[in-house]
């Protein structure tokens, strides 16, 4: 099983990244130095398990992981994927209520890495691992935005898998992280600002990720959200678009990539497609017993956009009024503080609009 995880910044879209929500990054490269394959039982509980977190089927997942752990208990994959499936869950909640869990196992990752390094230095699955667990951990720390550890995380996963790329190793999951890292260290430049000398790189990264999903054995998926969130971000919205509309014919019930779909409709100004898919995933969410309704108010807020651009002033004062109807706790509200400015804003301008319209029509 490969994957690995370097940070990224979230856009705005509600959940969703998968590790997930990632969210995610995993890694591809050329092959030249021969690694031997995995167990191939391993490979299809990972394969998956892998399948599982984008069905959203979180506990089925869960249960591939631990036949993993219980045959090859030390071995780091087993652990690295249970990383995997308790982030997948944080991000479908948008909770940090498991996350001493998600560092226990990124740590169980590489102790079982270095010690398995420790008797053959040159394993390199092994250190494909231990890259991606440190890694994971800066993909975690970014999504709240504590950029010099998610960096610093960062970098010690992609240091790894840089030597592994070097060393012509032939697990293809390298360069997906490797890119990934490059695109958005390159975009994220003036939140670096205390990072000197940082290179754009983001065509570059862009082209790895392609190249990741086209060929990846475990990564296609992974390479396929990221590239959707790095596409919306760079504009490319017809991209995202197709990318998201193709993952969706294999996982239908992926939040995930609905989230990228209705972005990228946004984006193409298909308004009123975008908006029914947004109301989708306000009923989805809003069903979920275990929701904290963080997802919930970014669907209003994006819901009043599109209101916004459709001249539906009342619509947009509604939406708005409505992220207020729940009550959320004290860790979600502040993670919610931008995005409730960002409608205090819409809701003053459809006021505003509103009364010029009366004016008018009087």
């Amino acid at each position: 099983m490969t994957t690995v995880f370097c940070p990224i910044k979230l856009i705005l879209r509600g959940n969703n990244s998968i590790s997930t929500a990632v969210l995610v990054f995993l890694c591809i490269v050329n092959v030249y130095s021969a690694a031997p394959p995995l167990p191939e039982d391993l490979h299809q509980w990972a394969i998956a398990s892998l399948d599982h977190v984008y069905n959203e089927d979180l506990k089925e997942s869960e249960e591939e992981v631990r036949r993993i752990i219980r045959k090859y208990p030390d071995h780091p994959a087993g652990y690295f994927m249970m990383a995997v499936v308790i982030d997948a869950w944080m991000v479908k909640f948008q909770s940090k209520k498991k996350e001493n869990e998600f560092y226990r196992y990124c740590d169980l990752a590489i102790e079982k890495g270095e010690k398995l390094l420790s008797k053959d230095p040159g394993d390199q699955w092994a250190k494909f691992f231990i890259g991606g667990a440190d890694g994971y951990k800066g993909t975690y720390e970014a999504r709240y935005e504590r950029w010099v550890t998610a960096f610093r995380y960062g970098w010690k996963g992609v240091s790894v898998l840089l030597e592994l790329q070097d060393a012509k190793s032939d697990i293809v999951d390298i360069n997906y992280g490797v890119g990934s890292y490059d695109y958005w260290r390159s975009a994220l430049m003036k939140v670096l600002w205390w990072m000197p000398g940082v290179e754009d790189k983001r065509e570059s990264g862009i082209q790895k990720l392609y190249v990741a999903r086209q060929r990846g054995v475990y990564t296609r998926n992974f390479a396929s959200s990221a590239l959707v969130d790095i596409l919306l971000n760079e504009k490319r919205y017809k991209e995202a678009l197709e990318i998201a509309d193709e993952m969706l014919q294999k996982y239908k019930r992926s939040t995930l990539f609905q989230w990228g779909k209705a972005r990228a409709l946004f984006g193409l100004k298909r308004y009123d497609e975008a908006r029914m898919i947004f109301q989708s995933i306000l009923s989805k969410v809003e069903a979920d017993p275990q929701d904290n309704h963080y997802n919930a108010a970014l669907c209003h807020l994006l819901i009043a956009k599109i209101d916004m651009e459709l001249n539906r002033y009342e619509q947009v004062i509604a939406e708005v009024n409505r992220m207020g109807h729940y009550e959320f706790d004290n860790e979600v509200r502040k993670r919610l503080d931008k995005p409730f400015s960002e409608a205090r804003h819409l809701k003053r301008k459809a006021l505003s609009a509103q009364q010029k319209r009366e004016e008018i029509s009087e």
